[in-house]
């Protein structure tokens, strides 16, 4: 293979950004104890959407989190439980006036 003069035959890579395409979110992993509502939570397999976030002792005398989400029931865990995490959803756009 032979150079050509003047950099001709380089190959140039960039990336097009589409207008209204939203980049997929971000996962991390975070102790049960910081996630926030409106975060979703990777569980049995599926990203669900947090509603709420309270804590609690339990009966060993250490932290629990018990977070509420959308579907299915309530998950309670040690507070320092590892979770898969995805930032806030987006909220819903609602129609002038409503």
């Amino acid at each position: 293979m032979s150079e050509r003069l003047g950099g001709i035959g380089k190959t140039v890579w960039s990336e097009l950004k589409a207008p209204g395409l939203v980049p997929a979110p971000t996962t991390r992993e975070i102790a049960a104890i910081a996630v926030q509502p409106g975060q979703a939570v990777r569980m049995w397999g599926a990203w669900h959407a947090v509603r709420s976030v309270r804590s609690e002792r339990q009966a060993t005398g250490g932290l629990a989190v018990v977070l509420g989400l959308d579907e299915g029931p309530s998950l309670r865990m040690p507070a320092g439980e590892p979770l898969a995490v995805r930032g806030r959803l987006p909220e819903p756009e609602c129609a002038p006036g409503s």
